[in-house]
């Protein structure tokens, strides 16, 4: 969440994301009454809404708002970071659970 509040700025990510229907008209409200207190509090609500109830598809669909707003390098970091953790967790769903192994 740091890392994506550093590197996001402007309201151009926010109105993407709601014209793809990710945020409604309540999210927006909330977005904009912290963008008010600063703009990196209004990110950070955003992402919170995201994560929240963002739905199946918002990851893909906020990664489609962040290269169509100029942040093509943090959707790369975002797709490689999940791609790891994906990777991560396949080898670890693979691993015989110790509590069942033999002695």
């Amino acid at each position: 969440m740091g890392y994506l509040c550093q590197q996001i700025r402007g309201d151009a990510i926010i109105t993407n994301m709601f014209s793809k229907h990710i945020f409604d008209t309540d999210d927006m409200d909330i977005i904009e009454k912290q963008m008010k207190k600063s703009p990196r509090q209004g990110i950070k609500a955003a992402l919170k809404l995201l994560m929240g109830s963002g739905g199946v598809n918002a990851f893909n669909a906020f990664i489609d708002c962040l290269n169509k707003s100029g942040f093509a390098h943090v959707a790369e970091k975002l797709q490689l970071d999940r791609k790891e953790k994906t990777e991560t967790m396949n080898v670890e769903a693979r691993l015989p659970d110790p509590e069942s192994a033999p002695l």
